[in-house]
């Protein structure tokens, strides 16, 4: 059957050449949408673990504004996070992480702070401010400014948990580099409270450069310059503010940014927490922005994935069955000869299969090129349909879009040759059926051709 299948592929050289052009182009087109999906999963589980995963507990000012009365002061103080507020919400559900903050300021004799004259004459700032920030946190793995690499390590380490009850710090490069310090040297820093000097010694673990600050968040640097952040274990922050309880914010990451609502509304259930004083501040925007993009993509890969598979094989029944109309004679003969219906049609079918074999190993060098050019089209026409929408997007969430990494996976390669061979197998029993409903007779009688 192998060699009669290889010496009819030799025969029909026409429908042979002519076969191996269409599935090439099928295969090629099929290995292009599979490796977008791949490409639209990868980046989107990509997204989760960088946006939108995490839910902020903090105080609501909002309605702590409406409360008030007529020229009362805002009593900051008595609405602080506690420690034990932030615990009861740390263990739910769908909580993957946490990082707790205190965020306060310091001074220090022997290390001087990059003076900024923008920022001592911002409005707000207090007369006994700090010239040094000071960032405590429970761990520094998740904090934006390095997941998003506007901050980038330069030498030594960030802080872990582990680092959370010790003295170590991470500080930026210029600062370290003025004041002529590097890795595993130590200062102190001090502030007032209540005036009561607090003193804390510090020890270099980690310097980081500032790669961009065109996104900074309110808060990572307080008032001064971004530079003079230091960064330390919670406990430095405990000590500094003089409270063992309160904290300046707590973030919680879930395991995945579509349980956020889920998430406060199980926080609001399960937790004592006043949250007319407090909110859950979800930052699941940039995720459903940018996650939305990529669902709109996959989709359109499904979509073209499919339109290929039904519109290939549906060319492929029509050549075939034309083709297997002139071969009645030749079947006639070999039914004659003893060769069952089910050996011809698994000659046919082994006959296109040899063809598909050489076309997916050919695609599978050209389908990338295929890949990228189909994803530009989409990605020109998704454009398209975004600037005729609503303009909502701002320039910086617009810049954080990224093409994709279009690439062939062996998973695609996997599910290209499964796809191939459903083509392949349709493409051949569907015409094949009109050979399965005469005799060897009624076909010995017509005419090939």
């Amino acid at each position: 059957m192998i060699k009669n299948a290889l010496l009819s592929l030799k025969k029909n050289i026409g429908r042979t050449i002519l076969l191996f052009f269409i599935i090439v182009l099928i295969t090629n087109l099929v290995i292009a949408g599979l490796s977008i999906q791949s490409a639209s999963n990868k980046e989107m589980q990509q997204l989760q673990s960088q946006l939108g995963n995490d839910v902020t507990l903090t105080v609501n000012f909002k309605n702590m504004m409406q409360d008030r009365q007529p020229g009362e002061a805002v009593n900051e103080q008595s609405n602080q996070i506690t420690l034990e507020m932030a615990d009861s919400v740390k263990n739910l559900k769908y909580v993957k992480n946490y990082n707790y903050t205190i965020s306060t300021s310091a001074n220090s004799d022997s290390v001087s702070a990059i003076k900024s004259e923008a920022s001592n004459n911002m409005p707000g700032r207090k007369e006994d401010e700090g010239d040094l920030t000071i960032s405590a946190n429970t761990t520094m793995k998740y904090l934006d400014s390095f997941t998003n690499e506007r901050y980038k390590l330069t030498s030594g380490r960030l802080l872990t948990a582990k680092d959370s009850s010790s003295q170590n710090c991470v500080i930026e490069k210029n600062l370290a580099s003025d004041n002529n310090l590097s890795v595993g040297d130590t200062f102190t820093v001090y502030t007032t409270v209540n005036d009561q000097k607090i003193s804390q010694e510090l020890t270099v673990v980690g310097i980081y450069e500032i790669q961009s600050s065109d996104n900074m968040q309110i808060g990572d640097a307080h008032f001064n310059n971004p530079v003079n952040t230091i960064y330390t274990g919670l406990s430095v922050g405990q000590t500094l503010s003089n409270s063992s309880e309160n904290l300046t914010s707590a973030t919680y990451y879930l395991d995945d940014p579509k349980n956020a609502d889920s998430f406060v509304k199980l926080a609001k259930k399960k937790t004592s927490i006043d949250f007319n004083t407090y909110s859950l501040e979800t930052n699941d925007q940039m995720y459903k922005q940018n996650a939305s993009s990529l669902e709109n993509m996959k989709s359109y890969a499904q979509l073209f994935v499919w339109i290929i598979v039904i519109g290939g094989s549906a060319i492929l029944c029509l050549i075939l069955a034309l083709t297997i109309r002139n071969r009645y004679y030749e079947f006639g003969v070999l039914l004659s000869l003893g060769q069952t219906k089910v050996k011809i049609i698994l000659q046919q079918l082994l006959e296109i299969l040899v063809i598909a074999v050489i076309a997916i190993v050919i695609s599978l060098g050209t389908g990338k090129v295929a890949a990228n050019s189909i994803y530009q089209v989409m990605e020109s026409s998704q454009t398209v349909q975004q600037n005729d929408g609503p303009q909502h997007m701002d320039n910086n969430k617009q810049d954080q879009q990224k093409e994709l990494d279009v690439s062939i996976t062996s998973d695609n390669v996997i599910e290209l040759f499964a796809i191939t061979g459903a083509v392949c197998v349709v493409s051949i029993i569907v015409p094949a059926t009109y050979i399965l409903r005469l005799s060897p007779r009624e076909i010995l009688t017509r005419k090939e051709g």
